[in-house]
């Protein structure tokens, strides 16, 4: 058995290093606020260029809106019939991608400020054409649930909010306040930038490490927007094969892989074999801990779901175990490989 093994994995079995366990215990990137990251001149430096901010003392505080418990997306100047109502408008475009903040029409085109496990974005309808656009703030920025009317000014997109200064807690982060009473003014050209034109803005692809300057970044023949594995071209063998059998149960039943663009399964895994996944229903980015530790410090969104550690070998040549985390537990998969099929079985009382 274990002769025909090496012939069929040669490479796989004998150059993954960072797929098969080495004795050793092995986390995930760890949340890694460093203290300077409490300081004013730190946070404001670390405040993106394309983003303008001005005192407004007419806003409302960081404590004030943190403590109101919904949105405000629509107007009351602008109360329309349901069948032109933006919110439905936008549903039919975006699907449940996006929770809402505020919509505005603006000459010919619809806008929403909206916000999902990335961050906040700015929605386009525009002749039946969805547009959207992540607006790039730092993680240390927060944005009001409550904006104004008319948030898009001249080509200028204001958003009021603070800047505020997270410490990490035993169970809970702390965030304070900063800078508050501000209002953040972004050009529209700034966020609506595509070089590639692929359908993903620049600074959404530079968050997700993606390249800003080529629709395929993996180069697997798919472009970006529309490959469910963007990150890294897909290869077949059983181990490829494991991975997404784990996966793809997980994924979640209110989207659609290939039609909601901007929602993703979102891993960390050192694993060449997790990576190179060919999924069918789940739209991923798979993150390696160097990736996922510059990611968590310069999102301002919660984006991790799974960790996946590396594959232990059982007594035999047909069982393994991979060791995940998620935020609040721990567990392995039980895998086992009988008659070209695997089976799984989650052990949740397993902590790594």
């Amino acid at each position: 058995m274990k002769s025909l093994l090496v012939l069929l994995f040669p490479v796989y079995l004998f150059s993954q290093e960072q797929c098969f366990d080495d004795g050793e215990k092995h986390y995930p990137a760890g949340d890694s606020f460093s203290p300077t990251s409490e300081m004013t001149e730190f946070i404001l430096m670390n405040n993106p260029k394309h983003i303008k901010y001005k005192e407004n003392k007419g806003n409302i505080s960081y404590e004030q809106d943190e403590t109101s418990d919904e949105y405000s997306p629509m107007p009351q100047d602008q109360k329309m019939p349901e069948h032109n109502n933006p919110f439905t408008a936008f549903q039919t475009y975006f699907q449940n991608q996006f929770r809402y903040i505020r919509f505005q029409q603006a000459g010919k085109s619809l806008y929403a400020v909206a916000v999902n496990q990335f961050g906040q974005w700015l929605l386009e309808i525009k002749d039946r054409k969805p547009k959207a656009y992540y607006i790039g703030f730092s993680k240390n920025t927060y944005i009001n649930h409550i904006q104004k009317d008319g948030f898009i000014k001249n080509n200028i997109l204001f958003l009021d909010g603070s800047f505020i200064g997270i410490k990490k807690g035993i169970r809970f982060d702390e965030s304070t306040a900063v800078k508050d009473f501000l209002t953040f003014e972004i050009n529209l050209d700034d966020i609506k930038k595509d070089s590639d034109g692929d359908g993903y803005n620049d600074l959404f692809e530079n968050l997700i490490f993606l390249n800003p300057n080529s629709r395929d970044t993996d180069g697997d023949g798919i472009s970006d927007f529309e490959d469910l594995n963007p990150l890294h071209a897909s290869e077949k063998n059983r181990f490829t094969e494991l991975f997404e059998n784990i996966i793809e149960p997980e994924s979640s039943g209110d989207h659609h892989a290939t039609r909601d663009h901007y929602s993703f399964e979102i891993y960390e895994s050192d694993c060449r074999f997790f990576q190179k996944i060919h999924p069918e229903n789940t739209r991923v980015l798979i993150f390696s801990g160097t990736k996922a530790y510059q990611l968590k410090n310069k999102s301002n969104a919660s984006v991790f779901g799974t960790f996946y550690g590396r594959i232990k070998k059982g007594p035999d040549e047909a069982t393994f175990y991979i060791p995940y985390f998620k935020r609040s537990s721990g567990g392995k998969i039980i895998a086992e490989y009988k008659n070209g099929k695997w089976s799984l079985v989650e052990d949740q009382e397993y902590k790594i």
